[in-house]
């Protein structure tokens, strides 16, 4: 399969190509769905933000190496922030 044309399972846009620098530790390429929209990472978003209450969330993530599925860490700062006392809705 064609790594580069993979979809996200959840919201079945393409996945983007991330080369982690050397310090990560990864040692090869991954592929996440940077949707803003797609489902894993919206209730990703919500359940950190009201069980920590931290501007983190979690997208899918495509480990080409060993042919992984796993979350990866998102930051979610300014618009994507549901802190601010947003975090209850």
């Amino acid at each position: 399969m064609n790594e580069a044309k993979r979809n996200c399972p959840h919201c079945n846009e393409a996945l983007e190509r991330w080369e982690p620098n050397a310090w990560t530790g990864w040692g090869n390429d991954l592929f996440f769905c940077n949707n803003n929209a797609c489902p894993y990472f919206v209730t990703g978003r919500k359940r950190i933000c009201l069980e920590f209450e931290k501007n983190f969330a979690y997208r899918y993530c495509y480990n080409t190496k060993n042919g992984q599925e796993l979350p990866i860490i998102a930051w979610c700062g300014g618009g994507l922030s549901l802190l601010k006392g947003r975090c209850k809705e």
